[in-house]
C-alpha cells in the first residue's frame, strides 16, 4: 500500500513539472511587455546664448582736408569716426564709419571754396548693445556745414551671433500688427510726456508715429528692450533734441507676437 501511495505522489510531482514547463513556452502565451521608451517632439535649434565681454575697446579714425589748397581754419574739412573694435562682427560697424567719413571727405574735394567760421565737419560714432540672442549697433552720424546748427542721423544694425542681420519685422511673429502696436503705445508715450510737446494732429510733426516702417526702422536690443530713436524734426522741432521710446519683451501685448527663441 504504502509503494503505491509512493508511487502516486512522484506521478503527480512528475505532471506538475510538466504543466509548469508547457505553460513557460506554450506559442500562445505572449511575451512580456517592454516599458514605453521616453520620446520628445523634436525642438527647433535655438541661437547660441551670447556671452560677451564687460569693456567695448574702440577705435578712432580722423581725416581732414583743405579743398581749396589754402590751409585756413576756414577751409578745413574733418571727419572723425569712433568704431568697435572687440564686438561680434565688429567690421560691420567699422565699414559704416569708414563709409560716412570717406562720402563726407570726397564731397568737398572739388569744392573751389568753403568759407564758414570754422570749416565744415563730420563726425560717426557707434554706439553697441546687446541683449540675450541679439546684439545691435546704433549709428549717430552729424554733419555740420555753417549753418545755424547740424544734423544727426540716427540708423541701426541688429545682429545674431551668426551674423544675419534683422530688421524690426523679423523680430515678430508672421502677420501680427507690431507697427501698430508700437504706434499706439508711443502717441500715448509721447502726448503725457511733459518734455515733448508732441500733438498727433500737428500738422508737421503729428505724422512721425504713424505705423509705417521708417518711423521705426532705428532701433536697438538692451537686455529685454527693444528701444526706439527717432529722428530730429521727426515728432518735434530741433529744440527738443532726439526722442526714444522703449517697450520691455515682457509686457503682456508684445510677449504674444514676439519670437520668444529671440529673447
Amino acid at each position: 500500500m504504502g509503494r503505491y501511495v509512493g508511487s502516486l505522489v512522484l506521478f503527480a510531482a512528475i505532471v506538475g513539472l510538466g504543466v509548469l514547463w508547457l505553460n513557460g513556452n506554450s506559442p500562445d502565451k505572449k511575451p512580456a511587455e517592454l516599458a514605453p521608451v521616453a520620446t520628445s517632439t523634436p525642438k527647433i535649434s535655438a541661437l547660441p546664448d551670447v556671452a560677451f565681454f564687460e569693456d567695448v575697446q574702440t577705435e578712432t579714425i580722423k581725416k581732414t582736408a583743405f579743398p581749396t589748397g589754402k590751409k585756413d581754419p576756414a577751409n578745413l574739412v574733418t571727419a572723425v569716426g569712433e568704431y568697435p573694435i572687440n564686438t561680434p562682427f565688429a567690421k560691420v560697424a567699422e565699414t559704416h564709419v569708414k563709409g560716412i567719413i570717406q562720402n563726407f571727405i570726397e564731397q568737398y574735394s572739388d569744392q573751389k571754396d568753403i568759407v564758414t567760421s570754422g570749416g565744415v565737419n563730420a563726425e560717426s560714432s557707434v554706439a553697441f548693445s546687446r541683449g540675450k540672442k541679439l546684439f545691435s549697433y546704433l549709428y549717430s552720424d552729424y554733419t555740420e556745414e555753417g549753418g545755424a546748427h547740424g544734423n544727426i542721423q540716427f540708423s541701426s544694425e541688429t545682429l545674431d551671433m551668426n551674423g544675419r542681420k534683422y530688421i524690426l519685422g523679423d523680430l515678430f511673429l508672421p502677420k501680427t500688427d507690431y507697427l501698430g502696436i508700437f504706434s499706439q503705445m508711443a502717441i500715448v508715450h509721447f502726448v503725457k510726456d511733459t518734455y515733448v510737446a508732441f500733438d498727433p494732429k500737428d500738422a508737421t510733426f503729428g505724422k512721425g508715429l504713424d505705423p509705417k516702417p521708417e518711423n521705426f526702422a532705428a532701433f536697438f536690443i538692451s537686455g529685454d528692450k527693444i528701444i526706439f530713436q527717432f529722428q530730429n524734426y521727426q515728432i518735434g522741432p530741433y529744440s527738443e533734441g532726439p526722442q526714444r521710446f522703449e517697450v520691455s519683451v515682457k509686457d503682456p501685448e508684445i510677449s504674444k507676437i514676439v519670437r520668444p527663441e529671440l529673447f
